[in-house]
C-alpha cells in the first residue's frame, strides 16, 4: 500500500476546523499525548494500553507497520487512523478519536477519507474488529457502509467492500 498523500479540512459539528493529514513524524509527540490523555485507557479491546511504556511502543509499532492518518485541531492530534495490509488486497482499518472530539462527525470524516483513498488504491475490502458493546463505533462503521460478517469472542468482525469501477 502507498501512503496517504492529500489533506482535507472539515468542520466538526461543534464548529472546530479539523485538518486530516497523512502522518508526519513531527506530530509523533502530539500523537503520544493524544493517547496518553485518552480516557478510558484500555477501553477498546484493551487499547490504548494502560501501561505507558507499552502504549508508547504500541503507537510506534502502528506508525512503523501501518499507513497512517492524523486529525488535527489547532496543530494538536485529536484523531488517528491506520490501515494495515492483509492478504488478497484487503486492509485492516483502525481509528481512534480523542474523547473530547467524539460525536462531532470527525470519525465519519476520517472514515470517508480512508474509504475514498482505499478506492483509489484499488483495495477490494476494508476489515475491522469492534467490541459488541462499542455502540458508538458500530454506528459509525455502519453509517459509512461496513457490514457485520461474524463474531470472534466479544467482538464483531465487519467489512466494507470497496466498489470498483
Amino acid at each position: 500500500m502507498r501512503f496517504f498523500s492529500s489533506t482535507k479540512t472539515v468542520e466538526s459539528q461543534k464548529g472546530h476546523l479539523i485538518t486530516i493529514i497523512p502522518y508526519e513524524e513531527r506530530y509523533f509527540t502530539s500523537l503520544i499525548q493524544m493517547y496518553d490523555t485518552y480516557s478510558p485507557l484500555g477501553s477498546v479491546q484493551g487499547l490504548p494500553p494502560i501501561d505507558q511504556d507499552k502504549r508508547h511502543q504500541w503507537t510506534q509499532d502502528m506508525i512503523g507497520n501501518g499507513t497512517n492518518l492524523l486529525a488535527l485541531h489547532q496543530d494538536m492530534v485529536i484523531g488517528h487512523a491506520s490501515l494495515f495490509s492483509m492478504p488478497v488486497n484487503w486492509a485492516e482499518y483502525f481509528i481512534f478519536v480523542h474523547q473530547d472530539f467524539q460525536r462531532q462527525g470527525i470519525g465519519t470524516a476520517i472514515s470517508l477519507y480512508v474509504i475514498d483513498w482505499a478506492h483509489q488504491e484499488e483495495l477490494s475490502t476494508l476489515w475491522l474488529s469492534v467490541e459488541r458493546k462499542n455502540f458508538i463505533a458500530i454506528s459509525l462503521y455502519r453509517k459509512v457502509g461496513f457490514k457485520r460478517i461474524g463474531s470472534s469472542g466479544d467482538c464483531w468482525e465487519m467489512i466494507l467492500t470497496i466498489a470498483q469501477e
